[in-house]
């Protein structure tokens, strides 16, 4: 049995995990876009020694060397502002995550404290309860909650039944055609229009069809699902007014005030709850403007690298190269090595960036619906509950499952109630008899409307009879 903050605990390490993979995956992108830089600025050197050793044999020689350098200087320039950024990004990003931190442990602070005084006041009421065993008062009180309890679980239960008799049973009925029409139509009722001629056809095929009795039957089927519905709602009222009553009198008893001495530590886990959540928006702002600081090329980078790379691709640096090839001067063969060893690098960086940089947005991505998830979870009023779950591992998988589409949200959300303990009340639980007997509708044994169902003389609602004496309608045939 896990309590609501201990819940919150539970999910606080899915949602550590999920930042530790983020900011891996992430630092993986960026060491990739690293490695890719440095093979751009090594590609770009060997060919500016290339380019200087050979470049009495080019006669344009000197106007590509210019161009190669400036754009060089220019990306070096750019890259160099970019580590500034990034470094004041991440004194940010660390700023951030200390106040997520503090944030995390006043609201811990704050559940804990809540934890007590709920402790407190139960024990308080405990021993009222003892107390008050020959109180006539309490006794009244007590057994009235239990009643009304029992009523409002018994009226649910047979709205429920009340609308699963509907679906179940009134289908035949819409299954026919002709009970269909007449029906929509309001054929036999007060919203019944028609023209002289559509009402007399509409009434022959009432009369030979024996529509009035099966109108009539349908109608009170379907009249019950929504008055029953209304009945359990009201009896649900009633069963948490007298519930209310049962609690101030032990209140009154056990001498506690009338919110038992909770709304404070309330109030103040919901302040340290939106806190946390105001800090960890504001660090997800920042981690997000790290990464696209760290991993993107702005429109200044862009263009810069788009000059070096027409000054590598220039038709006379490639000569360069080409010539290198054929000499045997040992200073050109190095050059050509270390200029086809950076180009291998960089390309192989450039592949590898596209898949790291998804693998990052995906992270992030999840991180923001874990991030989403919680603070739901919050509003939900989860923290203020009893989870069957052995221990959090549970939580992990139901949370793994949501992120890799196994399951959707809707779906966690179902999931998670159920193992969400409800609260008896302080009288136990709202199983037994109740006052209405032990069948689900107090008569027949299948908990329904009666023993056929349908219409008809006999019960039942024929779609393959005859017109006529038999009492049904012929789908299948001709008048």
């Amino acid at each position: 049995m896990l309590s609501g903050p201990q819940l919150f605990d539970s999910f606080d390490e899915r949602l550590r995990r999920a930042q530790r993979e983020a900011a891996a995956t992430q630092g993986e992108a960026e060491a990739i876009a690293a490695r890719r830089d440095q093979a751009r600025a090594a590609q770009a050197e060997a060919l500016r020694a290339l380019a200087r050793l050979r470049l009495a044999g080019l006669r344009d020689g000197q106007a590509t060397l210019g161009r190669l350098d400036a754009a060089g200087e220019q990306v070096r320039r750019l890259l160099e502002a970019r580590a500034a950024a990034v470094a004041e990004a991440d004194a940010s990003l660390a700023a951030r995550r200390q106040a997520v931190a503090a944030a995390q442990a006043e609201r811990d602070r704050a559940a804990t404290l809540l934890h007590e005084a709920e402790a407190a006041a139960e024990r308080s009421l405990a021993a009222a309860r003892e107390r008050a065993a020959g109180n006539p008062e309490w006794q009244r009180l007590r057994a009235a909650a239990e009643d009304s309890a029992r009523i409002a679980a018994r009226a649910t239960q047979k709205s429920g039944l009340a609308q699963q008799d509907l679906e179940a049973k009134g289908r035949p009925y819409l299954d026919d055609p002709l009970f269909a029409y007449l029906w929509q139509r309001g054929y036999g009722t007060a919203r019944y229009r028609a023209g002289p001629l559509t009402r007399l056809l509409d009434g022959w095929v009432a009369r030979v069809a024996d529509y009035e009795p099966a109108r009539r039957d349908y109608a009170l089927l379907s009249e019950l699902p929504p008055r029953l519905a209304a009945h359990a709602e009201r009896m649900r009222q009633a069963a948490e007014a007298a519930a209310a009553a049962l609690a101030v009198e032990e209140r009154h008893l056990a001498g506690l005030p009338e919110d038992a001495g909770l709304d404070a530590p309330r109030q103040a886990l919901a302040a340290a709850e939106a806190a946390l959540d105001a800090t960890e928006a504001e660090a997800g702002k920042a981690e997000a403007a790290r990464a696209a600081l760290a991993g993107g090329e702005d429109a200044a980078m862009r263009e810069a690298m788009a000059q070096l790379e027409a000054a590598l691709g220039a038709e006379s640096l490639r000569s360069l190269r080409d010539s290198a090839l054929r000499t045997p001067t040992p200073e050109d063969d190095a050059i050509v090595a270390r200029l086809e060893a950076a180009a291998a690098a960089r390309e192989r960086a450039e592949r590898e960036l596209g898949a790291a940089r998804t693998a990052a947005e995906a992270a992030r991505r999840r991180l923001m619906e874990v991030q989403s998830l919680r603070q739901e979870m919050r509003q939900r009023g989860y923290g203020r509950g009893q989870w069957d779950f052995r221990d959090g591992a549970l939580i992990g998988v139901l949370v793994g499952e949501l992120l890799r589409g196994g399951l959707s949200r809707d779906g966690f959300w179902d999931r998670m109630g159920q193992h969400r303990v409800p609260d008896a009340g302080p009288w136990g639980g709202q199983g037994g008899g109740g006052p209405w007997g032990g069948g689900a509708w107090g008569g027949g044994q299948d908990g329904g409307f009666g023993t056929g169902g349908g219409f008809g003389g006999n019960g039942g609602f024929r779609t393959g009879g005859q017109m006529g004496g038999g009492g049904g309608f012929k789908t299948g045939g001709s008048f």
